[in-house]
């Protein structure tokens, strides 16, 4: 057991992990995480699914097959995969982590994100995670980059690098908040350049953020990364907006 190990755990005796939910005490050695209880609400995403863009079927008794939109417009990712419903105890949690800035439950997060099992999705076979830039005006407004911290923890479960200086935004835009998917599309593009094409040729990547709401964001990250060289994209987040989901 290493040094760091024994650290936490006794970190976790003196001052015990809460629920990122409903902040209750969570017993040691009971993982990190979500309570029980607030567990059993998080609409996790699985079952039959879109196998491009991972959009669940819910209604739907047929196993994976691709979705109209992918059929119609084909994104430049070759798959994205969400843990869950971007809904109530995901959303508060989230929303809790970058806009009061608690970097501690960010972590939780990323850890809650690395321990699920993506469906049909093989982590050893890329080369290393890319989060999702911010513009460097509203990284100092925020102070971190949500993305970063959880494609930190991913890093830690799958024992892969995280590059966050490869793809770069920098273009400001405005919120994509309350925008359609057309109009999200028409404010990112050109919003991202890759700094170094010699690092990025031939690689896999996986893309990290931590809400999916239309896709336009991160279709165009990738495509700017594939232009740039990159072998292919995929791309992991921690929610997904689904049609019955709040817009973010």
């Amino acid at each position: 057991m290493s040094l760091t190990t024994i650290l936490n755990d006794v970190g976790d005796i003196i001052f015990p992990p809460q629920c990122p939910a409903c902040t209750a005490l969570l017993n040691f050695p009971q993982i990190r995480g979500f309570c029980p209880s607030c567990r059993e609400q998080i609409r996790f995403i699985n079952g039959g699914i879109c196998p491009i863009c991972g959009i669940p079927f819910r209604a739907s008794p047929a196993e994976n097959h691709i979705c109209g939109n992918c059929l119609e417009n084909m994104p430049f990712y070759t798959k994205a995969r969400a843990v869950a419903d971007f809904e109530t105890i995901i959303t508060d949690a989230i929303h809790n982590f970058k806009y009061k800035r608690n970097i501690y439950l960010g972590r939780v997060l990323g850890s809650f994100m690395a321990d699920f099992s993506f469906p049909d999705f093989a982590v050893p076979e890329y080369s290393l995670f890319i989060p999702v830039p911010l513009h460097v005006k509203r990284l100092r407004e925020r102070g971190f980059n949500q993305s970063l911290l959880l494609a930190e923890e991913l890093a830690k479960k799958h024992k892969l690098p995280v590059n966050f200086s490869l793809l770069k935004r920098h273009k400001f835009t405005l919120t994509q908040t309350g925008l359609n998917k057309k109009e999200r599309e028409k404010n990112i593009s050109g919003a991202f350049a890759v700094t170094d094409a010699k690092n990025l040729s031939g690689k896999s990547i996986i893309l990290v953020d931590d809400v999916y709401t239309t896709g336009a964001t991160i279709n165009e990250c990738a495509r700017v990364l594939l232009e740039a060289g990159a072998q292919k994209v995929a791309v992991l987040t921690l929610a997904r907006v689904l049609q019955y989901s709040a817009p973010m």
